[in-house]
């Protein structure tokens, strides 16, 4: 998983104490999981209000979207 891989990199920073990670995850089984490391967030990426929301209490963005689409 990306996103997971993302994150374990940054909180392996010396200054990852320091550092407040949002992650916005899709399954709430997931989001559970988060909870250890980053405050985790269920939604969409499609949700343009929540992600509003969340970018303006950010200082840095990153998206780790996978977009697969089905060829007919």
């Amino acid at each position: 998983d990306i996103g997971g891989s993302v994150i374990a990199r940054l909180l392996e920073h010396p200054n990852a104490a320091s550092f407040n990670i949002t992650a916005l995850s899709q399954s709430p089984d997931k989001a559970e999981k988060l909870k250890e490391f980053v405050t985790p967030v269920v939604g969409s990426h499609s949700d343009t209000d929540l992600l509003e929301k969340l970018m303006s209490e950010s200082d840095v963005v990153l998206a780790m979207v996978l977009h697969f689409s089905a060829v007919s």
